[in-house]
């Protein structure tokens, strides 16, 4: 079944179902308590989900990095959540997409995130372009994508992800 609904900005009191996408999604508590904390630290930049009729089946949130030297703003897509009996329908590149829109009309020059490296370069995401941020989570899964182009062509640049996910078990 393919996705047939639309994609909505975060509204308060859709906080429980945000959790029930997200720890049906993950299967665990975590990633539910670690998108509350980024709320709770003001540090979401975007937050969609994907609605159905009036049902929630999935979540998207990017988050806002520091960079040292503070000359380009970076975004991180952490996480994505699509309710169980809907994976597979387009509903995640749905809100990616979307995501990373809004994260452009925002001003950010890049996104980064940690994933595999087959999925997201559909999206364009490389490892290629992350070598310009030195990040704590630097490595073979982590990716970047310039949302300005040439935007991570002066670096490198120090990143670091908003304390929340440290605090991610």
């Amino acid at each position: 079944m393919v996705f047939g609904g639309n994609i909505a900005a975060f509204r308060p009191e859709w906080t429980d179902a945000v959790d029930g996408i997200v720890v049906a999604a993950f299967g665990m508590p975590g990633e539910a308590r670690l998108v509350r904390d980024l709320r709770c630290d003001g540090a979401v930049a975007v937050e969609r989900v994907a609605m159905e009729a009036d049902e929630m089946v999935g979540h998207v949130l990017f988050s806002r990095c520091t960079v040292e030297p503070a000359t380009i703003r970076v975004a991180a897509l952490a996480p994505v959540a699509v309710a169980p009996a809907r994976q597979r329908a387009g509903i995640g590149s749905t809100l990616i997409r979307d995501g990373l829109a809004q994260c452009a009309a925002q001003g950010f020059d890049a996104v980064v995130l940690l994933g595999d490296p087959a999925y997201y370069r559909r999206f364009g995401f490389t490892r290629r372009a992350a070598r310009a941020l030195d990040c704590v989570y630097s490595g073979p899964a982590f990716q970047a994508l310039e949302l300005r182009a040439g935007a991570l062509a002066d670096g490198p640049w120090r990143l670091a992800y908003p304390k929340a996910f440290a605090e991610l078990d």
